[in-house]
């Protein structure tokens, strides 16, 4: 039977020839998988040197016998998730040559619209959710996968193809303890090639067995030769089989061997780092010539049938590289398109552009809380409106509710939707950005951002990147919420913000609310975005009070809002510190009669500063202030874009965080934290306003502040946080 061209052919499924002799079929199908993939990845080592191929291709060539025996046993419903060497498990799902091969030649036509290369390849349509080439980042996207699974009750798997350097990383041991406790439908599918890069193993690793590690982690382990496919099938097999019952992960390990070098298409035996005649016993084990021996001795495999199968992949490959020539390359203007999902239609609120209050403009229609209470409802709502919205987080059962914000979730939807995570930051965020690919709506919480940025990894590897490398195939629907500390002696590790460094991933859309209603719109606003989102929360927002739209009623992401409006000078701010602000351009609008247009970025990514840029158009004056540190702070990029348009009269002002740690001490943090005096200072700076004129209006808003420490966010608390 002859294969349509560029599909692969399905170790499950046997030709018409053989199929009155299954044990026949199953091995000439394994076979041809095998020298299939082998056929593949020679042609492209030999048109490598053609310099069209501009992507570093990792070969598995002498590993065929591994991908194909870990995917015999797999559905096209299955998922599977891989690494920077994946040409053969993609081959071996049944991922299609043509868009692979064009892939490979950065054309448009490719599984990734040229946008992933070599090591970045997607077939949705096979069950192949993700190439991933940082070692170990892809492991808990199947483990999230597997999750989803679960949750859904649906017999499928997913498995991780990784090699022996993944056991040295973090996040395979954060990821493989999760799966455990949960018992997740997933396979850990080792490959054992004995080298990262140049290094062998021996140099990386305890001598111990492999399979070690799956006992220490309470999860079933298997063995087999990676040189023989009909044993890594059926070890794999069984593997499966126990996933698929509900049994719990299982984890597979295969001892193989590359025979071309790490990156690239050349046999490096010359650099020494290889033993001397390692690898020539190595190929005297190769897999495929292997197998054909046994099949041909067993009078399986002809002459006759191996030159048609010859002649068929030889065929395919040919029309498959006609095929990546011919195709057009991306056009350059193309070149930022797709890096978030197109945005759905999020009815705006009727909210006054030009309000004296951040406030709902329908009074009526709304209830007095906190940002906190804000916060929990806009979660409870979420998740009454869409049962795949979940929660996870360290804490998010605790009884305290992460500072009330998910306070009786867990009663009102289950832990199956409120998920308490173990302390592995990267890994459940992995897991949820995993989950997220499928379907699922995840509620990531880390209680402060410091947590966070041992997950920064998975949020910037792969969720921020999901959809433009996979040419828009991948959505991850993930919010990711992160609380910023302050005062009561946090200190330094507890009390950054880092919306700067956020807002600088592209892919990423980020998110800091400063009032309650805010807090509960924004949040279901990013809940229904397809993109993922940080959102962050400053401590001291959660105890703001204010009116508060009641039911669900997301707001767009769609950046600043003036929440005051004037003539006289542009302010810019963001999360906690529009608060002060509203203090300062309050007493300077009741006392000198200043006006003041002010801005509440809210969203501080994608960046829409249009309103802003019209505002100084009229008032040519600008003061920034930023949450966070001013050095490279948001505060800065809005300053050179307005410069940059040749808007500003005037030099403008910036405010910020100072470049230095936060400090505990409460008389350090006095002069640490900038506050509505320095800003209305600023402010009468950039406006001439006279120091004596001026003077009122400090002293003002130090009355205000003057019975409140500046380490607490108001007289009533007691800590500690």
């Amino acid at each position: 039977m002859t294969p349509e061209t560029g599909a692969a052919v399905r170790v499950n499924e046997p030709s018409v020839e053989t199929e009155t002799v299954p044990d026949a079929a199953r091995s000439l199908a394994l076979y041809r998988a095998m020298f299939r993939i082998r056929r593949v990845e020679e042609t492209i080592a030999k048109r490598y040197a053609e310099q069209e191929m501009r992507c570093p291709v990792h070969l598995s060539i002498g590993q065929e016998a591994a991908a194909v025996g870990a995917c015999a046993p797999l559905s096209r419903a299955d998922q599977i998730v891989s690494t920077h060497r994946c040409h053969g498990h993609y081959l071996a799902k049944g991922g299609a040559l043509k868009p692979m091969i064009a892939e490979l030649y950065g054309k448009e036509t490719g599984c990734c619209s040229g946008r992933g290369g070599s090591m970045h390849l997607f077939d949705a349509d096979a069950g192949i959710a993700a190439s991933v080439p940082i070692v170990g980042s892809c492991v808990p996207l199947a483990v999230g996968m597997a999750l989803r699974f679960q949750q859904q009750a649906e017999r499928r798997v997913a498995v991780a193809f990784i090699g022996d350097a993944v056991l040295e990383e973090g996040v395979f041991h954060e990821s493989m303890n999760f799966a455990a406790t949960k018992a997740l439908p997933v396979v850990f599918f080792v490959e054992n090639n004995r080298y990262s890069v140049y290094t062998p193993l021996t140099l990386r690793q305890p001598y111990r067995s492999i399979l070690r590690v799956a006992e220490a982690h309470a999860i079933r382990g298997f063995e087999a030769d990676g040189m023989n496919v009909t044993e890594v099938e059926r070890v794999m097999q069984q593997a499966v089989s126990h996933a698929r019952q509900g049994l719990g992960p299982t984890f597979v390990s295969v001892e193989t061997y590359r025979f071309v070098e790490h990156c690239g298409p050349y046999d490096d035996d010359a650099l020494g780092y290889r033993p001397m005649g390692e690898l020539a016993s190595w190929k005297q084990r190769c897999p495929v010539a292997q197998f054909r021996a046994r099949l041909e001795n067993a009078s399986v495999l002809s002459p006759s049938v191996h030159r048609r199968f010859t002649d068929e992949i030889d065929a395919e490959i040919h029309a498959a590289f006609e095929f990546a020539e011919n195709s057009k390359l991306p056009e350059p203007s193309t070149a930022s398109s797709g890096v978030f999902p197109k945005v759905h239609s999020v009815p705006a609120r009727s909210i006054a552009h030009e309000s004296e209050r951040a406030a709902p403009a329908n009074q009526t229609d709304c209830c007095e809380m906190t940002a906190a209470e804000a916060i929990r409802e806009a979660t409870a709502l979420a998740m009454q409106h869409d049962p795949n919205v979940v929660v996870f987080g360290e804490g998010a059962t605790d009884p305290k509710g992460i500072f009330g914000t998910t306070k009786g979730l867990v009663g009102e939807f289950g832990p199956t939707r409120v998920i308490e995570m173990p302390v592995s930051e990267n890994g459940f965020t992995g897991v949820a950005i995993g989950a997220s690919l499928l379907g699922q709506r995840p509620i990531v919480i880390h209680q402060r951002v410091e947590f966070c940025l041992l997950s920064v990894e998975q949020l910037f590897n792969n969720a921020a990147k999901m959809h433009y490398v996979s040419g828009g195939i991948h959505t991850a629907p993930l919010v990711v919420r992160l609380v910023v500390g302050r005062g009561w002696g946090q200190g330094p590790a507890h009390s950054q913000s880092l919306e700067n460094l956020f807002a600088a991933i592209p892919g990423l859309k980020v998110v800091m609310p400063a009032t309650a209603d805010d807090a509960k719109g924004l949040l279901l606003g990013a809940i229904e975005e397809d993109a993922p989102v940080v959102f962050i929360e400053h401590r001291w927002i959660h105890y703001a009070k204010g009116p508060v739209s009641t039911g669900h009623k997301p707001l767009p992401l769609d950046g600043p809002k003036r929440v005051r409006s004037g003539s006289h000078i542009t302010v810019v701010t963001s999360s906690y510190m529009t608060l002060e602000a509203f203090q300062a351009v309050d007493t300077l609008k009741q006392q000198l009669g200043c006006e003041v247009d002010l801005f509440d970025l809210r969203v501080l990514s994608p960046l829409d500063l249009s309103c802003i840029f019209e505002s100084l158009e009229n008032t040519g004056r600008l003061v920034t202030v930023d949450t966070g540190f001013a050095f490279l702070g948001l505060g800065a990029e809005i300053v050179a874009e307005a410069a940059t348009r040749g808007l500003l009269r005037n030099p403008p002002t910036r405010l910020g965080l100072p470049s230095h740690p936060t400090p505990s001490s409460r008389s350090l943090a006095e002069a640490y934290y900038p506050r509505s005096i320095e800003i209305a200072a600023a402010i009468g700076a950039q406006l001439d306003i006279s120091d004596r004129e001026l003077a009122s209006v400090l002293d003002a808003l130090a009355q205000k502040r003057s019975n409140v420490p500046a380490d607490i966010p108001h007289p009533s608390f007691r800590g500690p946080f």
